[in-house]
């Protein structure tokens, strides 16, 4: 004898399913290309599971809090975590993160969206065309960052507070732009970079999600199964990035930034 499921049991089925796979290719991404879980659970959470973008961006953070976990401490084993920039801007991002979600709800969702997608595809195609060193010597050529390179604890200081406080606000993972300061401003090569940033990301993550949740903006179930997706994800992706060449994984990182920042521009207009 055959038994049919209710609609309501199998939708829920396949909206686990869904956050399961998007956590998977969240914590892949961002494991490889030290970006946000936001590219992928945002527009996944708006469009197909019918959550607000506030909730979205609460239940984001705590994916990429894992990500961050699980991916930082896999890179600190391959020797490619600098501890310093790790407590200063977990310090100074932990604080800003918090206060920055307590302005999510007062923008609309629009314009969170349009940000999110804008930087996205900025910084992809740049990388993407570019890769990692060709920028870095053009950036070098037109900016001087001597003041900062000099003073590198107060430039962890002021990067911390107002990555953090994006990160809170909008939802992105903190990880992506942390590894460009790393990167453009205080000179650190790639996989540190990376994998300094991905540890920091669990400490302002985390403290942006417990924000969101202290004011309703978090999805529990989804987060716990994303979450889950993420780990695994994140470990196969982390292992992935400290194999490739820095031209190769910046120009990879810009094809995936490019692509999702696209899609979610597109479903913005839709």
């Amino acid at each position: 004898m055959y038994y049919l499921l209710p609609l309501a049991v199998i939708d829920d089925y396949l909206n686990g399913l869904l956050m399961l796979i998007t956590g998977c290719l969240s914590g892949i991404y961002v494991g490889i290309a030290s970006g946000t879980a936001e590219a992928f659970m945002i527009p996944i959470l708006t469009i197909f599971i019918g959550s607000s973008v506030y909730q979205a961006i609460g239940t984001s953070l705590v994916v990429d809090s894992a990500i961050g976990l699980t991916a930082g401490l896999i890179f600190l084993r391959k020797g490619n975590v600098n501890f310093k920039p790790v407590i200063i801007l977990s310090i100074c991002g932990v604080t800003s993160a918090f206060i920055g979600t307590n302005f999510t709800t007062g923008a609309p969702e629009s314009i969170l969206k349009g940000l999110i997608a804008f930087v996205l595809i900025i910084f992809g195609i740049n990388l993407l065309i570019n890769g990692i060193k060709k920028n870095v010597e053009y950036i070098e050529s037109k900016i001087k960052f001597t003041w900062f390179k000099n003073n590198k604890t107060y430039s962890l200081i002021i990067f911390g507070t107002l990555i953090g406080f994006a990160s809170g606000f909008t939802g992105m993972g903190s990880s992506g732009a942390v590894t460009l300061v790393l990167i453009f401003i205080l000179g650190y090569n790639l996989h540190t970079a990376i994998g300094t940033s991905l540890l920091m990301m669990f400490f302002i993550t985390g403290s942006g999600a417990i924000g969101h949740g202290f004011i309703g903006n978090f999805i529990f179930d989804a987060a716990l199964i994303a979450g889950l997706g993420a780990v695994i994800g994140a470990a196969s992706g982390s292992l992935i990035a400290n194999r490739f060449d820095e031209n190769k994984l910046g120009r990879l990182i810009g094809g995936i930034l490019t692509i999702l920042g696209t899609v979610f521009l597109i479903k913005l207009f839709a």
